[in-house]
């Protein structure tokens, strides 16, 4: 049992350095994003990362394409095609290293594909998501930045 403390008196808990969130939605779980989990999970416990690094599942992001997909807080730095061999890197340059892979950033246009439908496709010679029309009409307005360091934004409740 811990020890008690004063009355007034709180403990901050921990939070870890990295919150690692990999898709296990409908498109990305059939892809075997739960067992790309599991793998993050122990590569993490065996780097010596466990305090630091909090893997967690998640739904859809959107990114359904280039799944299975994996975001890493503070950032978010979106990933696309997670493997075990992309996420030993991630975890050495990114979650060890402090310096994201580049090379694995997820670069693709944000839209749904429900299984069973057919996928809602880009309008020929756009590059921004909010030109994507699909069956529904066309998405969202694109929003403004934030002027907030990410530091001061914690996107999820713990």
């Amino acid at each position: 049992m811990p020890p008690l403390l004063p009355f007034g008196v709180t403990r901050k808990l921990d939070k870890p350095k990295y919150r690692v969130y990999v898709c296990c939605g409908p498109n990305c779980g059939p892809k075997g994003s739960v067992a790309l989990l599991d793998f993050l999970t122990e590569e993490v416990q065996r780097t010596g990362l466990g305090q630091q690094v909090r893997a967690l599942p998640t739904g859809c992001q959107s990114h359904c394409e280039s799944g299975p997909t994996m975001v890493v807080y503070p950032g978010p730095v979106y990933y696309q095609g997670v493997d075990e061999a992309r996420i030993k890197r991630i975890v050495a340059e990114h979650l060890l290293g402090g310096e994201p892979v580049k090379e694995y950033f997820w670069t693709g246009v944000k839209r749904k594909i429900i299984p069973g439908q057919k996928p809602a496709l880009p309008v020929p010679g756009a590059i921004k998501w909010q030109n994507i029309e699909s069956d529904a009409g066309p998405t969202s307005p694109k929003r403004e930045k934030s002027k907030r360091s990410y530091e001061d934004v914690d996107d999820f409740k713990w």
